[in-house]
């Protein structure tokens, strides 16, 4: 995508969070440090209220879900060429906490060892030596980690950890 951007004279950028080999993040902020202004909309499955707000502070003016429709995603679009900002109605506005933008903040202590655990990607046997609990307790521990931060899969997980920095 870089290297595209770099290429043409591109009047927008659409990318997604999960790229691969480069995360969508890391690529809107290691352009915009090189001074590209073009504007950004983020088009993902990632849910808009965990990552809208990493998209918003890494430049980007627009973020949709790919479960809207041609139109909504076609109304950013022109939003977003007209000098606009479009956002899905599950981000948080500027400068406003969004019910998913951060509950890393909501994880007990042990949650965050478990999460420290798991993208460390230590497996949960290991885990449960380490923290000496049933890998059974460390299930538990780990869904109600997911659910707090609004995921479904370690690598949702993960993904959210990286947006949010903590990765």
């Amino acid at each position: 995508a870089e290297q595209m951007v770099r290429s043409t004279l591109a009047e927008l950028l659409i990318l997604d969070i999960g790229l691969p080999l480069r995360r969508g993040i890391a690529v809107l902020e290691r352009l915009r440090a090189d001074g590209y202004a073009l504007p950004v909309l983020f088009f993902s499955m990632y849910p808009a209220a965990q990552y809208a707000d990493a998209a918003r502070k890494a430049g980007a003016q627009g973020f949709v879900g790919k479960e809207a429709s041609a139109g909504e995603l076609l109304q950013a679009v022109y939003q977003v060429l007209a000098g606009g900002s479009s956002f899905a109605t599950g981000a948080s506005a500027p400068g406003k906490a969004g019910q998913g933008s951060n509950n890393f903040d909501a994880l007990s202590t042990r949650e965050r060892q478990v999460l420290q655990g798991l993208l460390a990607g230590t497996s949960l046997l290991e885990l449960s030596l380490t923290l000496h609990v049933s890998t059974k307790t460390l299930s538990t521990y780990r869904t109600r980690l997911l659910n707090k931060l609004g995921v479904h899969s370690n690598a949702e997980l993960v993904a959210l950890a990286i947006c949010h920095g903590y990765l």
